[in-house]
């Protein structure tokens, strides 16, 4: 009890973790991996790839979302050009999510339109 106690004394402030989080260097490997790491996770929670389907229309959304936005602030700060690009990129991402949607995984594909014929 008293080691745990010591080390709850010295252990570094909740702030100071944070600042070293907000400084540490996203390189090509550390963001490769936690992507890897969150697929690994999910394979293991999940044993069906539609996880991974499921996973993968939430990115691109969140991405369509995303270049949605800035070329919103684009317009707003009057670079029409730019946000043309950003909005153009937006509706790549979004002819992405129109073809895995398209994409069957199996029976159980709760994402995937069907065409009734």
């Amino acid at each position: 009890m008293d080691d745990l106690t010591a080390a709850l004394e010295s252990a570094p402030a909740e702030e100071e973790l944070r600042s070293n989080l907000d400084k540490r260097e996203y390189t090509q490997e550390y963001i490769e991996q936690v992507a890897s790491d969150a697929l690994d996770m999910a394979s293991d929670l999940v044993k069906d790839p539609l996880v991974h389907k499921v996973m993968a229309m939430m990115i691109v959304n969140r991405m369509i979302t995303w270049h949605t936005i800035v070329g919103e602030a684009q317009l707003k700060e009057g670079s029409q050009d730019t946000a043309i690009c950003w909005f153009r990129d937006a509706g790549k991402f979004q002819s992405m999510f129109d073809s895995l949607i398209q994409i069957s995984i199996g029976d159980k594909d709760f994402t995937c339109i069907h065409d009734e014929d």
